[in-house]
C-alpha cells in the first residue's frame, strides 16, 4: 500500500530538478491520511466523510503534490503512520481518520502558490 501512496504523492521520491519543491512531513502525512481515509470510510460506508477526504485529496493533486519530491525523513515518517493505521483497530482508525478531515478542513496546501 506504500508504493501506491508514493506514486500518488510523489513522482520524482528523493530526486527532481531544481524546480520542484519538498514536499514538508505535515502536507505528506496529512496526503497519505487523505489517500488511506478516502478507502477506509468507503469500507465502512461513512459516505459524508468519504466525500470530504476524497474531495480534498483530488484538490491536493490538482494542486500540484505530486509534483514535489519527499525527503527521506518524510518518507520514514509516512512508514510510521502507515504501520500506525494497519496496527490499529477500527476505533482507533475512525480516530486517525478524524485527523484526516481536520487536515482537508485546515490545509492551505491548496491556496499556498
Amino acid at each position: 500500500m506504500k508504493k501506491v501512496l508514493i506514486a500518488g504523492l510523489v513522482n520524482c521520491l528523493f530526486a527532481g530538478t531544481a524546480v520542484a519543491e519538498n514536499l514538508d512531513k505535515d502536507t505528506a502525512l496529512g496526503m497519505a491520511s487523505l489517500m488511506i481515509c478516502t478507502t477506509f470510510y468507503a469500507e465502512q460506508d461513512m459516505q459524508i466523510e468519504g466525500s470530504i477526504v476524497g474531495q480534498s485529496m483530488m484538490m491536493h493533486k490538482d494542486a500540484g503534490i505530486e509534483e514535489m519530491i519527499m525527503s527521506k525523513e518524510t518518507s520514514e515518517a509516512l512508514d510510521a503512520y502507515m504501520d500506525q493505521f494497519k496496527a490499529a483497530n477500527k476505533e482507533q482508525q475512525i480516530k486517525i481518520c478524524d485527523q484526516a478531515i481536520k487536515f482537508a478542513r485546515e490545509s492551505d496546501f491548496i491556496t499556498a502558490e
